[in-house]
């Protein structure tokens, strides 16, 4: 219920709500340019509505996130319009900086790490429909712990299930979350095992290295890097169940440990000077070291949670 009162403020009542009020502002404009103005920068906010709605992961993700992007995109024009409708000095440069922020507030969203704006993002339009499907499932499967298949739902509202056969469900559907959410887990502390191999397999580079080694280990160095870029915004998006956020807080710190060990590798490639160079290596070293205890956090807290899960089946 939360999630549907979400979607219908972001992603209908906030956008569609500047734009009629847009449209009612031109409406009222006194002269004729700012009536053409207005009628042009109306005719955008509709534009991306348009594509929004219509055009769904096209360019603008279609999801909550999307329409926080599509609300600061129209409040941008928006307040263009403001600054035109000004007669004054002062009001032109109060609708001038509030587009300003609006336009920064766009470009931040646009660039975040989860995927909002097609043309600036890792993900393909296709990916991102099959991202927020999952997403939808996911939600779903709080409210409807009988696997969230249409047959499963209908035999819900069909039976009565006793108190006791409802806990089990909803216990039997946690599980469920736990092990998928664990199956996805042990794949990305796989890749930073690897990640960490390849830095403990990189070789310090000798004090009279040449130009054209010295590039070349830097290049493997960023390959490393950019590995464990993506693996950190991966563990990032992970969908996890509520009862594991402690545990998943570990495991996003040790993707964040791999990902500064691989960016001081990569800088120590780069360094000239000896002494920033040892203190460059052994910072990469101290953040592996910081990634296995944050590791042995995370296994710790999830063999609670599946002790905690299996005394409740128990009882």
């Amino acid at each position: 219920m939360n999630q549907q009162i979400a979607d219908i403020a972001l992603m209908m009542v906030l956008p569609l709500g500047i734009t009629f009020t847009a449209i009612l502002m031109t409406a009222a404009a006194e002269t004729r340019t700012q009536k053409m103005a207005g009628a042009f920068l109306s005719f955008l906010i509709v534009v991306m509505d348009c594509i929004f709605y219509f055009a769904k992961n096209s360019f603008i993700a279609y999801n909550c996130d999307g329409g926080l992007l599509l609300s600061f995109a129209s409040l941008f024009f928006f307040a263009i319009i403001g600054m035109v409708r000004s007669d004054d000095l002062a009001s032109k440069f109060g609708n001038g900086f509030f587009a300003f922020f609006m336009l920064s507030a766009f470009m931040g969203i646009a660039y975040w790490d989860r995927p909002t704006f097609i043309p600036t993002s890792d993900y393909s339009p296709s990916e991102i429909a099959a991202m927020n499907a999952q997403y939808q499932d996911y939600i779903a499967s709080f409210s409807d712990s009988d696997a969230g298949s249409a047959q499963g739902k209908a035999r819900v509202r069909a039976v009565a299930v006793p108190a006791n056969g409802g806990q089990k469900a909803r216990d039997d559907g946690s599980l469920s979350r736990l092990e998928s959410y664990l199956v996805d887990a042990e794949t990305a502390i796989k890749r930073m095992t690897d990640i960490t191999n390849s830095i403990d397999d990189f070789d310090p580079l000798p004090s009279n290295v040449s130009e054209s080694e010295r590039e070349k280990r830097s290049s493997q160095a960023l390959a490393i890097n950019n590995n464990a870029v993506a693996l950190n915004k991966k563990v990032l998006g992970l969908f996890h169940p509520h009862e594991s956020s402690e545990a998943h807080a570990d495991l996003i710190q040790a993707s964040e440990c791999v990902r500064l060990a691989a960016y001081a590798l990569y800088n120590y490639t780069l360094q000239e000077n000896p002494e920033q160079q040892l203190i460059l290596y052994r910072q990469s070293r101290d953040q592996i070291g910081q990634m296995k205890i944050y590791l042995k956090r995370f296994w710790n807290g999830i063999e609670v949670l599946q002790s905690n899960n299996q005394l409740q089946n128990e009882k």
